[in-house]
């Protein structure tokens, strides 16, 4: 199998497109999925919004370390292609498979202790009661996402993305009108207040597996990656899928944990600043997410190529990553800047409340500081996928948790101690994150990662 046409290509803008594109597109679809989710939630009212972000986000933080650990299947799924080691793929993913079946009731029992920190903030009544609905719903059906996401990791690891953006498109529009039938009572089907919207997703969710499914058994598979024969249990491929895999899912579990905690942090300070915040982070995710298909596509580049020692090709994609992600960021700033008035007046609920107002101005606020915040996650997204592709996921566990932690503390001590408004807090926390890419930067150029493939291929040249 070849990779490219030529040398010239390798890692280049256009390849790194290929790869990407669809997984952008895939991770849009499931981002505007959650933005309408919330945005029809949004009209019940601003608790109802509030309640759907926290809960939403709560849910990740339970299954994240899961989905990490799952997620290093798509380097190795790439490193094994790379190495022309085919059959390998497949087997790869069925262990990603057996870590989600035993990771379930783990997820589970979390549940109480979930509650317990829920409940450890100040935020209003009625959206407290909501967010722990919304919560417990999603976590009984994460078995479903756990399996979508190991499924969707060997399709990604393979290059075939353009298979894990279909399978999304056909969740997305199932849970989109399920969403919009359950929230308003409408298309014959009965309104569930809160309880709606996470069932869609689930719904949608188990549509979007079942097509990756009949994908990885169809014959083509069957027959050039041995999907009908990997359900065994490889110990070497399992250990060193966790083994490599931990200090992602470590990584991921921690960031989601302090991005939920950064948040509940504004949001204890007034239903004014929860609302502003909520609207706020609904567009950063908006358009945030599609860079993880940035950051997805250099994980399986530079996997790949580090797979078949090409490391020159596996620098090469970083900086047509990060061309790419900054052509993306100036469409971002262009909206945050531009008309962050009509981006927050679309959250709007039908019945205004007196905070409306308020809220309204200092979310207008907010985004444009938020402009700032995406184009520095470009940076993020490429060092860290990159240096996770070539399985120094170590060095990426300790820069990204430390400087989401410090985040976490600088925004209590300017609630608590410095006394600051939330403008004032959230612009400095924008500040300080400016200084993150650095240490992936330094990371990356220092090399560690190319010298650990040279010495694993000295010492052990037939294994990946």
């Amino acid at each position: 199998m070849k990779f490219s046409s030529g040398n010239s290509q390798k890692g280049g803008v256009k390849e790194m497109l290929m790869v990407s594109l669809p997984m952008v597109m895939s991770m849009s679809f499931d981002t505007f999925l959650v933005f309408i989710n919330r945005l029809f939630l949004s009209k019940l009212g601003p608790d109802y919004m509030n309640a759907s972000l926290i809960g939403g986000l709560t849910e990740m933080v339970v299954i994240m370390f899961f989905n990490g650990v799952i997620s290093y299947s798509t380097a190795m799924v790439a490193q094994n292609f790379g190495a022309q080691k085919i059959s390998r793929c497949s087997l790869v993913t069925a262990q990603a498979l057996f870590i989600a079946l035993c990771c379930y009731p783990i997820a589970l029992a979390l549940i109480p202790p979930a509650h317990i920190f829920l409940n450890s903030f100040n935020v209003p009544e009625l959206q407290s009661t909501l967010q722990i609905q919304y919560f417990d719903i999603l976590v009984y059906g994460c078995i479903i996402t756990m399996f979508r996401h190991a499924l969707a990791c060997f399709f990604i690891g393979l290059g075939k993305t353009r298979i894990v953006m279909t399978a999304t498109l056909t969740g997305l529009m199932v849970t989109l009108v399920l969403s919009y039938g359950f929230t308003f009572g409408k298309l014959g089907l009965p309104a569930l207040d809160i309880v709606g919207a996470p069932v869609a997703v689930i719904i949608g969710n188990f549509t979007a597996l079942c097509f990756l499914l009949v994908k990885f058994f169809s014959k083509e598979y069957r027959e050039n990656y041995s999907t009908h024969k990997c359900w065994r249990l490889s110990k070497r491929i399992l250990s060193t899928l966790i083994k490599k895999g931990l200090p992602s899912g470590s990584e991921m579990f921690l960031n989601m944990l302090a991005f939920l905690t950064l948040i509940l942090l504004f949001d204890t300070q007034g239903l004014v600043a929860a609302t502003a915040t909520s609207i706020m982070f609904n567009w950063d995710l908006v358009a945030f997410v599609p860079l993880i298909g940035l950051e997805v596509g250099a994980t399986s580049l530079v996997g790949k190529y580090v797979g078949a020692r090409d490391f020159a090709s596996a620098n090469r994609v970083t900086y047509s990553g990060i061309k790419i992600g900054l052509g993306y960021a100036g469409i971002i700033i262009l909206l945050f800047v531009g008309i962050p008035e009509i981006l927050v007046n679309v959250f709007t609920p039908h019945e205004i409340i007196p905070e409306w107002d308020e809220a309204r101005i200092l979310a207008i606020n907010m985004l444009r500081l938020a402009a700032i915040y995406v184009t520095v996650e470009t940076f993020i997204v490429i060092y860290a996928g990159a240096l996770r592709g070539a399985g120094d996921t170590m060095a990426v566990l300790f820069i990204a948790s430390g400087l989401h932690w410090l985040l976490v503390g600088i925004v209590w001590v300017f609630f608590n101690i410095f006394q600051a408004n939330v403008l004032q807090t959230w612009g400095f926390t924008v500040l300080i994150f400016t200084i993150w890419p650095l240490f992936l930067f330094l990371r990356w150029k220092n090399g560690k990662w190319r010298r650990m493939w040279e010495v694993k291929f000295l010492n052990s040249p037939n294994n990946v």
